[in-house]
């Protein structure tokens, strides 16, 4: 094992400026040297910076490891997910994958849920392979009840990117705000198809991910 550390941050402090120094370094290392590339992250942002890297990386060694409690903690869960990510690499499957009460692919896991588990969706679009984090600012809207639109300010946006409900759905306020919008917009579901006739409508849909992932394949250019 050898280890390095590009930077030090608590990962709910993460800024697109961090993402770029992350993949600038790991671009700039040697993969024929290592069996696999390990980083180790907090459990706040992990679901984003994976789909980042994921799809920066599809084609190295990646495992992205966080844990429920400080490693100190008699029941924390890091050392067991680093166990399962040296084990992963040492059977020598490629591609980027996230560490955490097993593996998962890592543009797939959506953020941690009430009970701290990250949830996996059946696929993802295909990696875009860019390294590049644009300047882009991206809106990110998730529905619900009684959302007033008009409360969002478009001052500086560039895209909008809209969560769907759980059944690919949205409220017709928001379709009539999206429609309204005079730069790029997308929903996004993790369904494969939108099936409810109130969904029959809407157009501009990123079908199979997660936001997270949608997030990271608009800023990457």
């Amino acid at each position: 094992l050898e280890g390095v550390s590009p930077f030090k941050i608590l990962s709910e402090n993460i800024t697109k400026a961090l993402w770029q120094r992350l993949i600038d370094y790991l671009d700039s290392t040697d993969f024929s040297k290592y069996k696999g590339v390990i980083i180790l992250h907090g459990s706040d942002t992990l679901a984003y910076t994976s789909s980042i890297i994921a799809n920066a990386f599809y084609d190295k060694s990646i495992v992205l490891v966080a844990s429920d409690k400080p490693i100190e903690h008699p029941q924390s869960n890091a050392r067991s997910n680093f166990d399962d990510a040296i084990s992963h690499i040492l059977d020598g499957r490629g591609g980027v994958y996230v560490s955490y009460n097993g593996i998962k692919k890592g543009n797939r896991i959506s953020s941690a849920d009430i009970n701290d588990e990250f949830r996996t969706v059946a696929n993802a679009p295909k990696p875009t392979g860019k390294k590049k984090i644009s300047n882009k600012n991206v809106l990110i809207i998730r529905p619900y009840v009684s959302i007033d639109t008009s409360c969002y300010s478009l001052d500086g946006v560039d895209e909008v990117l809209i969560e769907m409900y759980h059944s690919a759905t949205v409220p017709d306020s928001v379709k009539e705000f999206a429609g309204n919008l005079s730069i790029p917009y997308h929903f996004v579901t993790h369904k494969e198809s939108a099936d409810y006739e109130t969904a029959q409508d809407i157009s501009n849909i990123i079908f199979g991910t997660t936001i997270e992932n949608a997030y990271a394949m608009t800023i990457l250019e």
